[in-house]
């Protein structure tokens, strides 16, 4: 005879599954137990974090206003969990010993000091400083919470946080011009190369197009190609700090992210040119800027990326490197324990 499960006519009438709280229930003890065997340090360190946030959320409300509204700063917006990424990472690389013994005191001296230096910036009204004393903060923070072995192994994290402060407006300024007559030049001579007809005129492009009439297309300052590099350098930042490869071809992938975004930028603006001689009317004139730079600039620079990776790793092959069991070190001046291994003793050895 089949037996049914019993039903309580109370639980019934309320709605409640007990097999679904039972099973919710068990989750959050599951959740619970995994966060009692995390160290403690570890756990203060996330702790500490949370406070830090609080106390620079005024000026983290100013970068996420600035994210939001600069077209140059976009990228901003993945900077902090990309670089949670790169620290989580790092420490799954390398097995640091939380219980080890107790921080020195003096490792607190920085984080008083740069907190200082904070407040200095704040009587003086320097925004920009104020705000980037932020990064340091994080990396006296994590000195003092882990000591320096785990500094050790999250500097990187740390150095990727600089990508999300704005650049101040007189270096701005000092780049963003040199960039734009660059961008003027290189985009009428591919014009020329290409077979349109371009002539410059300061930074706006003079061409003609099909009905042999006159047209103009302006390199303003906001296509100078500064987003695409911070972006870009940003992107190529935290692939060579996630993807294990030699730092030679960290260096060389690295330096390479300026001529990759001004060749992108280039080739952007003469498609946009191209489009202009092809297409009437102002409105296909703005879609084909538009598109042009949704197409052409940003997949361009990943292909190009992705083609120097390929070609670097088809010179020199990486396997040498992981059969000698490198880590990922980023820089050799921090010293990293490499899992070395013992060549076995041949009988050919003693000949």
């Amino acid at each position: 005879m089949a037996h049914f499960p019993s039903v309580n006519a109370n639980e019934a009438a309320s709605g409640r599954n007990p097999l679904k709280e039972a099973a919710i229930s068990g989750r959050v003890s599951s959740i619970g137990k995994r966060l009692r065997t995390l160290p403690p340090r570890l756990l203060a360190l996330a702790i500490g974090m949370g406070i830090l946030g609080w106390a620079y959320w005024p000026n983290l409300q100013d970068l996420f206003a600035v994210w939001t509204e600069e077209p140059n700063y976009s990228h901003g917006l993945l900077v902090i969990p990309i670089a949670l990424a790169i620290f989580w990472q790092r420490l799954r690389d390398t097995r640091i010993d939380w219980y080890a013994s107790r921080v020195p005191w003096w490792s607190w001296i920085p984080l008083v000091a740069i907190l200082a230096a904070r407040m200095f910036a704040y009587e003086r009204n320097s925004q920009w400083l104020e705000t980037a004393t932020l990064v340091p903060a994080v990396a006296c923070l994590i000195l003092a919470m882990g000591g320096w072995s785990l500094l050790q192994r999250g500097w990187p994290a740390v150095v990727f946080l600089v990508f999300m402060l704005p650049l101040p407006q007189s270096a701005n300024n000092m780049i963003a011009l040199p960039l734009q007559r660059i961008a003027t030049l290189g985009s009428v001579f591919v014009m020329q190369l290409t077979g349109l007809w371009a002539i410059a005129e300061g930074n706006v492009i003079t061409l003609r197009d099909h009905s042999f009439g006159l047209k103009t297309l302006e390199v303003a300052q906001a296509c100078n190609g500064l987003s695409m590099l911070m972006t870009l350098a940003a992107t190529v930042t935290a692939t060579i700090m996630l993807v294990p490869l030699a730092n030679w071809k960290r260096i060389v992938v690295l330096a390479s992210a300026i001529p990759i975004a001004l060749v992108s930028n280039i080739v952007r603006i003469v498609g946009t040119g191209w489009c202009y001689y092809l297409i009437d009317g102002e409105r296909a004139k703005k879609l084909a800027h538009d598109w042009t730079g949704i197409l052409l600039m940003m997949p361009l620079a990943l292909i190009l990326v992705g083609l120097e990776l390929f070609v670097l790793s088809w010179l020199v092959d990486d396997s040498q490197y992981s059969a000698e069991g490198i880590d990922r070190p980023i820089f050799p001046g921090f010293p990293q324990q490499a899992n070395v291994k013992i060549k076995p003793r041949m009988p050919s050895d003693d000949v």
